[in-house]
This record gives structure tokens, sequence and C-alpha cells, in this order.
């Protein structure tokens, strides 16, 4: 089954970069803000980004079990990156969904042959992370706000360790990742999700000294490029599942990793992503090839 879904346009996204902590944090979190046409697209590292993405912290809504810990990280980051705003063509339940439960979508990339990294569900909010390359740690929802249109917002604290090339010893980190997202409809009839990323890194001090002469200058561009080659992935998915969505339901039913109900909603999203597809195409007649624009 996944042979023939490699052939759909998601195809061409690149394969994600999962060889060392930093890039599996980004890769196995979905994010966003609501961004609006005055924001910037930019990433920011600045000192000022990185006070107003503490401030829209809720942490009085935090698991109290983690709020001490999240508030030591984002109070005093080793880094500290907002990536650059993205916007895909995508349906927002889809969106929401995946948001939500990460595990699904990285067991699309196992299926598929994209990635062997392994992110397990331990519960309700815990996750199992295992990359098969060195890397090791668990994910956390520690606070989210979400809704079918995909106005959203996720705080996950993920902590874990990497120990593999090029360093002489294992980097360990915890890290907080702000994930919100907002949906907006175009004039072409469309729903696009405009998709930003904030992440806070806190190093031990000697895997500080580690990454600060070995990856500091290249972790932040992988982080952005990653980030959006996920979005992407999910936008043409979601595009996939317009045009295939048996193909996406019998995927689901592949997926071992992930439990009976997520596979059935994931096969039931993607039938209701070819019921919008079918009747704006229909709204939009010949021009509907011409307006559909799709990140691929």
């Amino acid at each position: 089954m996944g042979g023939c879904l490699r052939l759909a346009p998601w195809s061409a996204v690149r394969r994600p970069d999962v060889r060392w902590l930093m890039a599996v944090l980004a890769l196995t979190l979905l994010a966003s803000a609501a961004a609006r046409a005055s924001e910037s697209t930019e990433a920011s590292t600045s000192d000022a980004t990185r006070d107003e993405a503490r401030q829209l912290i809720p942490m009085a809504k935090i698991d109290p079990q983690y709020r001490d810990t999240v508030r030591a990280v984002v109070g005093d980051p080793t880094l500290f990156r907002r990536m650059p705003t993205n916007v895909i063509d995508c349906r927002p339940q889809l969106y929401t969904f995946l948001v939500q439960n990460p595990e699904v979508l990285v067991e699309l990339w196992r299926e598929l042959g994209i990635s062997k990294v392994q992110l397990t569900r331990i519960d309700e909010k815990t996750f199992r992370l295992e990359d098969g390359a060195g890397t090791t740690g668990k994910l956390v929802i520690v606070e989210q706000a979400c809704d079918v249109n995909a106005q959203n917002r996720i705080v996950m604290y993920a902590q874990g360790t990497y120990d593999g090339k090029p360093f002489p010893r294992p980097v360990t980190a915890q890290c907080v990742l702000v994930l919100t997202s907002g949906s907006m409809d175009e004039t072409n009839g469309r729903r696009y999700v405009a998709s930003r990323l904030d992440s806070f890194v806190k190093l031990d001090r000697a895997s500080l000294e580690l990454v600060a002469k070995v990856l500091q200058p290249f972790v932040g561009q992988t982080a952005d490029r990653n980030f959006a080659d996920t979005l992407s992935f999910v936008s043409n998915l979601s595009y996939t599942a317009e045009k295939k969505p048996e193909a996406v339901a019998q995927l689901s039913t592949e997926m071992k990793n992930v439990d009976e109900p997520r596979r059935k909603e994931l096969a039931k999203l993607a039938y209701e992503c070819a019921d919008f597809g079918r009747q704006w195409q229909a709204k939009r007649g010949p021009e509907a090839a011409k307006e559909a624009t799709f990140q691929r």
C-alpha cells in the first residue's frame, strides 16, 4: 500500500533529517500561530520575540506536574527560535487531528519509508520517542486548546538524549514548544492554515559546550527546513485525501502502532476531505484546477 501512496503529491517533499535531537523534536511536533498579513514570516531569535513568546504561554493552565519545569526552561533557555510562519492549503479538521495525534503523522512516515522514527503513545498526554539513530526521549502535552477550525494552541514539554556522531558523549536537552494555528478562507474557496513554532531549548553545561562547537550554526536552518517540510507533507496528505480517500483509509488500517479509534478517525477525515473536494470542484467548475495551489 505504501508504494502506491509514494506516487501521490507528497513524494516531492524532502525527507526529514532526524539524525539528532533538535531536528527530531522539530519534526514530531506540528505547530503554528494565527498569522496576520502584517506579521513577519521570518525566523527570529531576538530577545523581544522570545519575551513575547514566553508571554503567550498560559502558565496557570500548564499541567501542575510540569509547571515549574516549563517555567525553568522558558525562563532561561539556552536556545530560542521562532520559526518562519508557513501557510498551507489543508483541511483544518485534518490539521487539528494530526496536531493532537502526532504519532499518526510519524507512523505515516514509517509506512511510507520516509523515516524510522517511532513515537509511541503512552497515555493521552505522553509519548515515547526513538529515532533508531541515537535519539530517545519523552514528550508530554502539558496544555492545549484546539478546535476543528484549526484555531489551536499546544504547549509541549520534551526531554531527550542524543548519543551518536558527531558528539563524543551524549547530548541532553529539555524543550518547551508552543504550537498554535489559525485558518482562513481564501477567495478561491479553499481553506488555508497558518503555522508557526516557538521553541525554547535548555541544554546542560556539558551538552551546551558540545553543541556550541559542533552544531549551533546549523540548528536554526535545519529546524526551519524540517518544520516547513513537515507542513508541506500535511498539505499534500490533505490533497491526496481529496483525490484518493480510499488509499489514505487503506493505509490507516496498516498503521499497527496507532490505536483503532485514531486509525478510524484518519479514514473518516480522508473521506470528509474528498467530500469537500467534490463540492469545491462543483462550485468552481473548469477554474478549479487553475485555482488550487498545493505545496508539493
